[in-house]
């Protein structure tokens, strides 16, 4: 009896043993088919939670598209404007500066046209015009009284046995060609010539004697009273407007100048070269002078630049 209670005892400690060393196979299937099912469910909880989202999404692109529908305006062409609110947020640009917008105030500006020698009482250009380019004439500025142009009136009637001349609108003295300067450079350029001329004092000009003169392109004829007193002045101007020319490389006035104030004008070349027409053209110009004195001379009180139309004075101390 004793050794069968030993053997179940044994046997016993056995089976204890063997439940102690793990679970059945049967348990362990059924725990891992436990843990697939769980994982599938969290995989199918997780797809729809992504389905939800999407839709969610969708529904929101929807709402705004519609927002924006509301607010925006259609014009015939197919565009949209941006919506007002959004508009009120973005910071302003800054206003276009005055000086560039009257760059183009004048429709020629803009357009490289054909120039009508008709409009300007048959004078061609110098030089071709483009767009952004200004012609710019540096002149001794002279504001003539009554007694002058009455004097030059009768100067041009002496003469017109031999020549056709028309009274000019403006009279002065020219220190510059006139030269061809980009819109971008003209402040900078009048900046340069008044700080040139800012020490130039006022003096007397005088005229004897009168000559025909053509420009470059023989395409118009002048009668200039020639200077000869104050004739070292005017050196001394040009000296310092071609050092400014010469800063935005243009061309510099004429080596030898033959200062003059033009009185009259025609188109084409009236040269008249010749000793009987000099004469009389220095004959007239003396009874001129007798009969209206202010043909004799002036003082010198202003430097003035033309470019374009815009007009730029430098008064003389």
């Amino acid at each position: 009896m004793a050794e069968k209670s030993s053997g179940l005892g044994a046997l016993a400690c056995y089976e204890s043993s063997s439940e102690e060393e793990g679970p059945s196979p049967s348990k362990s299937l059924q725990q891992h088919e436990q843990h697939t099912g769980t994982k599938l469910s969290r995989s199918k909880q997780q797809h729809q939670q992504e389905d939800r989202d999407v839709v969610t999404l969708q529904k929101c692109k929807r709402k705004l598209d519609k927002d924006d529908a509301e607010q925006s305006l259609s014009f015939g062409n197919g565009t949209k404007r941006t919506r007002t609110k959004d508009l009120e947020k973005r910071p302003l640009l800054p206003s276009v500066p005055t000086d560039i917008l009257q760059m183009f105030s004048d429709k020629r500006a803009m357009e490289g046209r054909k120039e009508n020698p008709g409009e300007h009482g048959g004078r061609i250009r110098s030089f071709p015009h483009v767009a952004g380019n200004w012609a710019t004439h540096v002149y001794v500025s002279f504001e003539p009284d009554a007694d002058f142009t009455d004097g030059v009136k009768h100067l041009l009637g002496c003469l017109e046995a031999e020549v056709q001349l028309q009274q000019v609108e403006e009279y002065h003295i020219s220190l510059s060609r006139t030269l061809s300067l980009t819109f971008h450079w003209i402040q900078p350029f009048i900046d340069s010539l008044r700080d040139t001329l800012r020490h130039t004092e006022r003096f007397f000009c005088t005229f004897h004697g009168a000559k025909l003169y053509t420009n470059d392109e023989k395409t118009r004829s002048f009668l200039g009273l020639e200077v000869t007193g104050g004739h070292n002045h005017l050196l001394q101007l040009v000296q310092g407007v071609d050092t400014c020319l010469e800063e935005f490389r243009l061309q510099e006035y004429y080596k030898n100048p033959s200062f003059h104030m033009t009185v009259g004008w025609c188109v084409g070349n009236a040269h008249e070269d010749t000793q009987q027409f000099n004469q009389k053209l220095q004959a007239s110009l003396s009874e001129a002078q007798d009969e209206f004195p202010s043909l004799g001379g002036f003082l010198v009180q202003e430097i003035k630049c033309k470019s374009g139309n815009r007009f730029f004075s430098f008064p003389l101390r």
